[in-house]
């Protein structure tokens, strides 16, 4: 009785986690139509942030400083200037790795119908699909306690 209400649980956990990021999910998938044009970074900033967590000595909650450079930039469509600062469409640790210095060219995926929508790395991201690992515990955990039933 424990195990199925753990696997009910991971599985609970895992749709609730991918019900949070439908968004992200649905816009990152579309990403992959959207047109690309260049754009220049024109500011960036530290958004570190510090929250509760486990450091690498496990000794317990502890803050746990999480580092975020967000970068502001432009690019124009059909002769209309846009800015924005989303980098992709995923959680903090997909967001993590970008740095790009100030005047640097990217490459900038906005949505046609909507141009002011843009990101720097299109396509789905872990972060946004982390969801999927308690469903995937949750199935595997069920296989092996009932392969033999």
């Amino acid at each position: 009785m424990n195990i199925l209400l753990i696997i009910v649980a991971l599985v609970g956990c895992g749709v609730w986690l991918l019900y949070t990021t439908r968004d992200l999910i649905r816009l990152g998938l579309s990403s992959y139509k959207w047109a690309v044009t260049e754009g220049t970074i024109v500011d960036s900033c530290d958004d570190s942030f510090t929250s509760p967590g486990i450091n690498n000595t496990m000794t317990g909650v502890v803050p746990v400083l999480y580092k975020e450079v967000a970068h502001v930039y432009e690019y124009v469509v059909d002769g209309r200037t846009y800015r924005s600062s989303t980098f992709c469409f995923g959680g903090h640790l997909d967001k993590a790795g970008a740095a790009c210095l100030i005047g640097t060219k990217v490459s900038v995926y906005y949505d046609p119908k909507r141009p002011e929508v843009a990101v720097l790395k299109r396509g789905v991201q872990f972060g946004a699909i982390f969801g999927l690992v308690p469903i995937g515990t949750a199935i595997l955990l069920a296989f092996l306690v009932f392969r033999n039933r």
